[in-house]
C-alpha cells in the first residue's frame, strides 16, 4: 500500500468519524439568524474542523510544490471568502459584482489547478415528469420550456427567472419528490438518454461520493479525488440549505446555486449541474439513484428549442401509470421487472413501516415501460 492509499483511508475515517459536519442539507428554518451569519457558521465550522483534524496530516503527507504549507487548507479559506462575499454584495443590491465576484473566484480557485467538473458516459437514463393538465402531452413538452414561454419561468434553487433549464433526475421517484408527492397517476414521464459524453458539476453526499470513489475510482486517484471533495465542500455547504420559508419572494438559500447556475451558462465546457434534492430523505433509499440534474439552455431564440440540448439528448414518448392502464389493462396484471431482470438490491422506504422492493412500487413500473420505450432525437 503507497502512502498516498494510507492518507486516503486516514482522512475517509476523520471524515466518517465527523459526519455531523457533512451533514446535509443543513436546516435554516430552525435558526432565527442572519441567513449570512448562519452560512458563515457553516463555512467556519468546517474550516476548523479541517484545520484541526486534517490539515497536519495533508501538511505531512502531501509533498506540494516548494515545500507549501497549508495548500488545501489556503483553498479552503479562499472559497469561504469568495462565497460570503459574494452573499455581501448581493445583499447589498449589487448583483452584478456578486456574480462577478463568484465567477472570477470559481476560475481562480479551481480551474488552474483543480479539476472539478465530471462526465457522465454517453448513455445514461433520466427521467422527466410533469403534471397532467387535462390535455396528452408529445415529447417537446417534456423536454425545456419553449422560448416563447420564458416568462413562465419562475426562481427556484437552480432557476433564473425567464431562462430556461432541462430538469431531470436519476428516477422516477425523485421527480414525484420534487413535485411535492402529488398524485402518481397524475405524472407524464419520458425518458431521456444522453447521445454523448457530457460534462457536469457534480454536488454529492458525503455518503455517496465516498461510496463512489470506493467503486469507481482507481485507488491510485482516490486521494486526488477525495481532496477535491473536502476543497469545494463551502461550495456544497452553501448549494444545499433547506428554504426557511416557501412563501417569501426572496430566497436567500439560492443566490449561490443560482450564481453556480449561471457561471454554468457562460462556460461552454460545462454542460450542467448535478445536485441532492433537499426534499428527500436518502435514509430511506438503497442503491436508488436520486439526484436532480439541470442543463441550462446554451442558445438563444425567439422560440423553440435550444439546439444544443437538442443534439445532447433524445426521448422517448411521454406517458403516465393512468394513460398505460386505459391502453393496456389485462385481467391479470403481468409482473414488472425493471429493465428485464430483479433488482433486489433497490429499495425504498415511505411510509415509516417498511422497506419496498422498488420494482414492485409505481416508480419501478412506470420506469420498466418507459425502459421499453422508443428514443428518439426531437
Amino acid at each position: 500500500m503507497t502512502n498516498y492509499e494510507k492518507t486516503f483511508k486516514e482522512i475517509k475515517k476523520l471524515v466518517e468519524d465527523n459526519a455531523n459536519i457533512f451533514n446535509l442539507p443543513n436546516n435554516y428554518k430552525n435558526s432565527n439568524g442572519y441567513f449570512p451569519g448562519f452560512l458563515k457558521e457553516l463555512l467556519d465550522n468546517y474550516e476548523k474542523f479541517f484545520k484541526d483534524k486534517l490539515n497536519a496530516i495533508i501538511n505531512e503527507k502531501i509533498p506540494f510544490l516548494d515545500n507549501q504549507k497549508d495548500v488545501i487548507l489556503n483553498k479552503i479559506k479562499k472559497l469561504n471568502k469568495i462565497i460570503l462575499d459574494t452573499l455581501d454584495f448581493y445583499y447589498a443590491g449589487k448583483p452584478f459584482k456578486a456574480n462577478q465576484i463568484f465567477t472570477q473566484g470559481l476560475e481562480e480557485a479551481f480551474l488552474k489547478d483543480i479539476q472539478y467538473e465530471t462526465e457522465i458516459p454517453k448513455g445514461k437514463n433520466f427521467y422527466r415528469a410533469r403534471p397532467d393538465n387535462g390535455k396528452f402531452f408529445e415529447s417537446k413538452d417534456l423536454f425545456h420550456i419553449d422560448f416563447k414561454l420564458r416568462t413562465l419561468v419562475s426562481t427556484n434553487r437552480y432557476s433564473i427567472p425567464g431562462f430556461p433549464s432541462l430538469y431531470l433526475g436519476d428516477s422516477s421517484y425523485v421527480c414525484w419528490e420534487e413535485f411535492g408527492k402529488p398524485k402518481f397517476r397524475n405524472l407524464w414521464f419520458s425518458r431521456l438518454q444522453n447521445k454523448e459524453n457530457i460534462k457536469i458539476i457534480e454536488i454529492l453526499l458525503v455518503d455517496d461520493f465516498l461510496q463512489k470513489i470506493e467503486q469507481e475510482i482507481d485507488k491510485g486517484f482516490k486521494f486526488t479525488y477525495i481532496l477535491r471533495y473536502l476543497v469545494y465542500f463551502p461550495l456544497t455547504l452553501a448549494s444545499t440549505i433547506k428554504v426557511k420559508n416557501s412563501e417569501d419572494n426572496f430566497k436567500p438559500e439560492y443566490i449561490i446555486p443560482q450564481m453556480l447556475l449561471e457561471y454554468v451558462i457562460g462556460n461552454p465546457e460545462i454542460d450542467g449541474i448535478k445536485f441532492p434534492s433537499t426534499k428527500v430523505n436518502y435514509s430511506s433509499l438503497t442503491k436508488i439513484d436520486s439526484y436532480n440534474y439541470v442543463f441550462p439552455v446554451k442558445t438563444n431564440k425567439k422560440e423553440g428549442l435550444c439546439d444544443r440540448l437538442k443534439s445532447l439528448f433524445e426521448l422517448t414518448h411521454p406517458t403516465s401509470l393512468e394513460m398505460e392502464e386505459l391502453l393496456n389493462n389485462p385481467a391479470h396484471a403481468p409482473t414488472y421487472l425493471y429493465g428485464g431482470q430483479l433488482e433486489p438490491e433497490k429499495k425504498i422506504e415511505i411510509t415509516g413501516e417498511k422497506e419496498l422492493y422498488y420494482y414492485n412500487t409505481s416508480f419501478g413500473k412506470i420506469e420498466y415501460i418507459l425502459g421499453n420505450k422508443k428514443l428518439k432525437v426531437l
